[in-house]
């Protein structure tokens, strides 16, 4: 049920904007009562919170596989597919932009964007620092203090390029899409 809920709500959040989108949208499009989607969701804030979480675990699954192999991922693979997954038919890229603008007011979404946030730091932080263990030879603390260094940095690069190509539309994401990869390949991981 939370499911249908969610899709109705990304649907609307895609096609109207956050704040254009009202509970009765999505209780319309999730074809249910109103309450059964408030019996799972308060406020539509709560369900752009799980939703936001929603959008955000494949992204976690990449990095997760990218270190979990008998050797780690190069990170010039792991960004552009993650770059791929987040702009290629991928309808809630604007949807992300939209947390991140709620969140400039809103201290509901700017705490759960702030902890989405840190545990992207950290995710990405364990998968750089596991990939100059495994390819580089780092000891593990440098690799460690090497890593959260690069970070913020690089997922800087993924949230330009979310926000661009949603506002510019499909040739700024082949523009940017390929300036990351040049970025990300010429650096000495």
């Amino acid at each position: 049920m939370r499911a249908r809920i969610q899709d109705a709500a990304l649907a609307c959040f895609a096609r109207r904007g956050f704040a254009g989108a009202s509970m009765a949208d999505i209780v319309k499009e999730a074809g249910l009562s109103a309450g059964a989607v408030y019996v799972y969701y308060a406020s539509k804030a709560d369900l752009m919170i799980d939703v936001a979480r929603r959008v955000m675990e494949p992204r976690m699954a990449v990095l997760e596989a990218a270190k979990s192999g008998s050797e780690v991922t190069a990170p010039a693979e792991v960004f552009v597919e993650l770059i791929d997954s987040l702009l290629i038919d991928n309808p809630f890229a604007s949807v992300m932009v939209q947390v991140w603008g709620e969140s400039s007011y809103d201290k509901e979404f700017a705490s759960f964007a702030g902890g989405v946030f840190e545990t992207l730091i950290e995710e990405f932080t364990v998968y750089l620092a596991a990939y100059l263990q495994d390819q580089r030879g780092a000891d593990a603390e440098g690799a460690r203090a090497r890593a959260a260094a690069m970070v913020p940095g690089l997922l800087a690069m993924i949230q330009g390029a979310v926000v661009q190509s949603t506002v510019f539309g499909e040739s700024s994401r082949l523009r940017v899409r390929a300036g990351i990869e040049a970025v990300i390949s010429s650096v000495d991981f």
